[in-house]
């Protein structure tokens, strides 16, 4: 689904789906932390080649302003909640050339497999941010600046998804068993998209809803 912002523009796509058993979610579902796939798959008409990643949450102990330097120049927005436990940074992955994605498409039709799979280069480029707040309970707030998540949700009547929305732009509210979600995708004063996350164990819509709705730069 794409999330567009009140202009209209399409800052990001979120795509959540109960899982399925093909070859992508195959790929995605044994994904370790700190994975990244580039995917080539022959025998569909969209999408064939796909980039499917697991960022890993790296500790940082040297404090938010400092790690502002390396996700600047981001203005991301924040919960007045100072009261922070921790913090990890997401490090991300080199994309394919072009060179070597002619090579999976060739591999591919030489070899006649459908499906061709490479390793993604990891970097020390920041594309996300994690922050665990102690506030009721503790709960999460992850920052992406990569604004195209698949979500995926148990096939079972224990998932719900509800659809809201943020300062105007479009929210997910996912509640399963164990934990409470809200996603959604903001843009920030220079224009950047970003991706929001607030994850907190059995956090009620309320609760989930005035954290973000509370948030400023």
């Amino acid at each position: 689904m794409d999330i567009k912002n009140k202009s209209g523009d399409v800052l990001g796509k979120i795509q959540i789906e109960s899982l399925r058993d093909n070859a992508i979610d195959r790929i995605v579902i044994d994904l370790k932390p700190g994975d990244g796939k580039a995917i080539y798959t022959a025998d569909v008409i969209e999408n064939q080649f796909t980039q499917q990643t697991n960022y890993a949450p790296i500790s940082w102990e040297d404090g938010l302003e400092q790690l502002q330097k390396h996700y600047s120049p981001w203005q991301p927005k924040f919960p007045i909640d100072s009261n922070i436990d921790s913090i990890h940074v997401f490090y991300g992955f080199d994309n394919l050339t072009p060179q070597e994605i002619d090579e999976m498409i060739e591999e591919s039709s030489r070899s006649g497999r459908k499906v061709v799979i490479r390793d993604l280069k990891p970097n020390k480029k920041v594309v996300g941010i994690s922050i665990t707040y102690k506030k009721y309970g503790g709960y999460k707030l992850n920052i992406f600046g990569t604004t195209k998540s698949r979500i995926a949700v148990p096939d079972h009547g224990g998932t719900t998804v509800k659809e809201s929305a943020i300062r105007g732009v479009q929210a997910f509210y996912i509640l399963n068993n164990e934990t409470s979600q809200l996603i959604w995708i903001e843009e920030d004063v220079h224009g950047k998209a970003l991706q929001y996350e607030i994850i907190g164990r059995k956090m009620s819509e309320d609760l989930v809803m005035k954290i973000a709705k509370s948030m400023n730069e």
